[in-house]
């Protein structure tokens, strides 16, 4: 023992002059940098054919090495890399070790095997697909694990594989239209490495959207000559090429149906590859399913005239009453060999619905939106409204443990998915969903390894992936009790720093420019939140300094938000990141700037700046005190602005849809969760504001239509007496503890709210203790953004000798 320790003692300091992550690199990797590609010879299938040309080109990309290819086995001593199939082997399939049942004996399946030299033979890597797909697929797999830098190539020594995709349908709309963020500016070639991309971490199917009419500024191709490149693309990688085709005029009408039949008709006999049509049921196109389908029977006839195994699929999204019998009824009456599938897609009937349904052996496929966070199929739970008016609808958004969760609820009832997209902004999520199309329960962190390893650099893989589910951690309750968001800048920014030097691709930048968003715009809401803060404070000096100067230098403070940010670097950055994406990828996050289609498009930096207080409230409540007459009068509503959302002694005030000022409200943060229980807990749901002035209070930005379990209140005083006030879009008809409250006045209508108060019966606070509710009315004629809503509730305590609220406001 003693001699052991002695030789450690001897031996430490010497270790500790070695590059010990050098020693550990030869140790554990095969040096790849001098490989040769091995194929099979003679005329290959598309997918066994375009395998060995992702693998050199991507590799040569990286690190400057081009590997040559060959189909013959070679005798020299440099390392090799084997590409085959079990469906057609090479002859020189006697190199191929046993593998068993390759790629699990599935198809698309694929086996990797790592064998270091011996017996004669150099360093071996050997990829083996159970079809073409399958050693495509499999270069994908090697191509997300190999270590590479400038000149040098390694894989782990012990690396193995044995894959098949769990899905047979995995794949993305890539339609090429206006309303697109960032592709409808691209060329071929950036549509063709993008498809590539996909290809590498595992999709076999792209959706065009090939019948919209806009264009916009950024095309630079026209549709029709588009559409058939993207077709071309597809045939290029043996993609699946869908297309998404909605009916969006009112059926009957012959001259219309005859019109857009001819339009369909050349489009089909022109493209090279088309394998599926999506006809969705609605959003866009409003028919009964009674016209709609005899209508599809007719698109199918002139469709498989010229691609005679494409099939065609139909969605029920916003059915009619009725429609659900008549879509199921005529596929279990009729059986037509044209119909591939139902497609479950937003506002439709639930999974469990289709499978229950849907005649064996049509196929279900899942259309989730994997593009959207808040109004949308999929919301992130509880989002802070401060996101909501900033970031938007179309953020860069990846949501790895929201959307495995959210994969995990359905995907055993379905066949598969091909995911709606308008953009770049969504490409984490693409492949994440991709990847569980083939390994549901895989660590999200691991495939947002392989996605940083691939897109960033290999040293940046680790890192990479915990600065990834960091984003999606900065949009976790509140903004300003989320103390992480400038930690995930930091690792973004260290990050940036490693790559000084090098060029950085647009993943990467798109993903910092979050993170610089993200932070410039946390910090603007403290400092906003603050300076509102001040601007109530200097009001009540209103009665010493005089009303007019207690308004002047309360809008003076608030107008800081537009001459003074908090972040004047971060938010230079922030500028510079978009006008880089913008010229280097075509993301378009200004309708000014960028030529986005609408501000909702992932416009972020039309509203870098959005007010993320009450400043706009406040300065019209300014001028219209400023307009009274009478002072005592401007004095009173200078103290009702001041005390706005204060409840007052032994009272309670909640914004429903505020994540951190609910304190009442049932919530859950998981997206799988949230989904699952969405009738007994829904959640908030966040309004479209627009970019353009409003006088809204930040509290009326989000609002709840129901409440299933109410709002529980405890700790009353049953000597007092209390009044609820609420503001909501519709008259609201309250429930105290299930029972209809008396109304005792109607305020003022701010925008589409109205403030209303009720009266709480003494009987009901007897136990300490109310339930406040409101009846849900029937509203199935008034389209959602009409119907009622309550946004936040005081529950206010009067002692016997104090003036009601009533009393003090109705004078106003």
């Amino acid at each position: 023992m003693r001699r052991f320790s002695s030789l450690l003692l001897v031996t430490l300091p010497a270790l500790a002059s070695l590059n010990v992550s050098a020693v550990r690199a030869a140790a554990d990797s095969m040096d790849l940098t001098h490989a040769v590609v091995v194929i099979r010879g003679g005329t290959l299938p598309t997918a066994e054919k375009i395998a060995p040309v992702i693998l050199t080109e991507e590799m040569a990309k990286r690190t400057g090495i081009s590997w040559s290819v060959t189909d013959r086995w070679p005798e020299g001593k440099q390392a090799i890399i084997a590409l085959s199939t079990t469906s057609a082997p090479p002859n020189w399939k006697q190199h191929i070790p046993a593998m068993g049942d390759v790629g699990q004996g599935k198809p698309e399946g694929f086996s990797i095997r790592v064998l270091p030299a011996g017996g004669g033979q150099p360093d071996r890597v050997f990829v083996t697909g159970s079809d073409p797909r399958g050693v495509m697929f499999g270069v994908g797999k090697l191509l997300r694990v190999l270590e590479w830098g400038k000149g040098t190539i390694t894989v782990p020594a012990d690396f193995s594989a044995d894959l098949a995709p769990d899905r047979p349908i995995r794949g993305h709309q890539v339609g090429y239209r206006a309303t697109a963020n960032s592709w409808d500016a691209w060329t071929v070639e950036q549509f063709d490495q993008y498809f590539r991309d996909m290809v590498i971490f595992g999709a076999n199917a792209v959706e065009n959207i090939p019948f919209e009419g806009k264009v916009s500024d950024v095309m630079k191709y026209g549709r029709r000559e588009m559409n058939l490149k993207l077709s071309a693309l597809c045939a290029k990688y043996d993609l699946d090429h869908w297309c998404w085709v909605p009916v969006d005029f009112l059926l009957p009408n012959p001259t219309k149906a005859a019109k857009f039949l001819s339009q369909q008709e050349e489009f089909y006999k022109t493209v090279p590859r088309l394998d599926a049509v999506f006809v969705p049921g609605g959003d866009p196109g409003d028919n009964l399913f009674k016209d709609l389908l005899p209508y599809v029977e007719k698109m199918a006839a002139v469709l498989r005239k010229y691609h005679p195994h494409a099939k065609i699929w139909i969605s029920l999204q916003r059915p009619h009453p009725g429609d659900d019998d008549a879509f199921f009824g005529f596929i279990e009456t009729k059986r037509p060999n044209w119909f591939g599938g139902a497609v479950m897609g937003p506002s439709g009937p639930s999974m469990e619905v289709y499978r229950r349904r849907l005649p064996q052996p049509y196929q279900l496929r899942w259309y989730p939106d994997i593009t959207h966070i808040v109004r949308c199929q999929y919301p992130i739970p509880w989002l802070d409204s401060a996101w909501g008016v900033t970031i938007g609808r179309e953020p860069v958004n990846p949501r790895a443990v929201d959307y495995a969760a959210i994969y995990h609820n359905d995907y055993r009832l379905t066949d598969g998915f091909i995911s709606y997209s308008d953009g770049i902004h969504d490409d984490f999520n693409k492949n994440l969903w991709t990847q569980l199309g083939w390994e549901p329960y895989r660590s999200v962190r691991e495939i947002a390894a392989e996605y940083a390893r691939f897109f960033f650099r290999p040293d940046l893989a680790q890192v990479g992936a915990d600065a990834i589910l960091a984003l999606e951690s900065n949009l976790r309750g509140s903004m300003a009790e989320n103390g992480s968001v400038d930690g995930t800048l930091r690792q973004w920014q260290q990050m940036e720093q490693g790559l000084v030097g090098s060029p950085t691709n647009w993943r990467f930048d798109m993903h910092l420019f979050r993170a610089y968003y993200d932070a410039y715009t946390r910090r603007r809401q403290l400092y906003e939140t603050d300076l509102e803060k001040q601007a109530l404070a200097k009001l009540g000096e209103a009665e010493k300094i005089g009303v007019p100067a207690a308004l002047n230098e309360a809008r003076a403070i608030l107008e800081r938000t537009t001459t003074q940010h908090p972040r004047p670097d971060w938010f230079k950055r922030t500028e510079a990141l978009a006008d880089l994406l913008f010229h280097k990828i075509g993301y378009q996050t200004s309708v000014v700037h960028y030529h986005g289609s609408g501000p909702e498009r992932g416009c972020l930096m039309d509203f870098v700046n959005y007010p993320l207080n009450n400043r706009w409230w406040l300065e019209d409540q300014f001028d219209r005190i400023a307009k009274m007459t009478d002072r005592t009068a401007q004095l009173t509503q200078i103290d009702v602005i001041r005390n706005w959302e204060n409840p007052g002694e032994g009272g309670y005030y909640d914004v429903l849809g505020d994540v951190g000022r609910s304190p009442h409200m049932l919530k859950v943060f998981n997206a799988g969760d949230a989904m699952r229980s969405f009738r007994e807990i829904p959640m908030p749901t966040q309004r479209w504001m627009g970019q353009q002035r409003r006088a809204v209070r930040f509290a009326w930005h989000k609002y709840f239509n129901r409440l299933p379990s109410g709002l529980t209140y405890t700790a009353l005083d049953p000597g007092a007496t209390y009044t609820v006030r609420l503001f909501s879009q519709r008259p609201t008809e309250l429930l105290v503890d299930g029972k209809p409250a008396r109304l005792i006045r109607t305020g003022d209508t701010y925008d589409e709210v109205t403030e209303q108060e009720f009266s709480v019966p003494s009987e009901a606070v007897q136990d300490g203790r109310i339930v406040l509710n409101w009846v849900n009315p029937d509203e199935r004629n008034v389209n959602w953004r009409q119907q009622h809503y309550v946004t936040d509730i005081w529950l206010i305590r009067h002692s016997a000798k104090s003036k009601s609220l009533s009393q003090v406001r109705g004078s106003n």
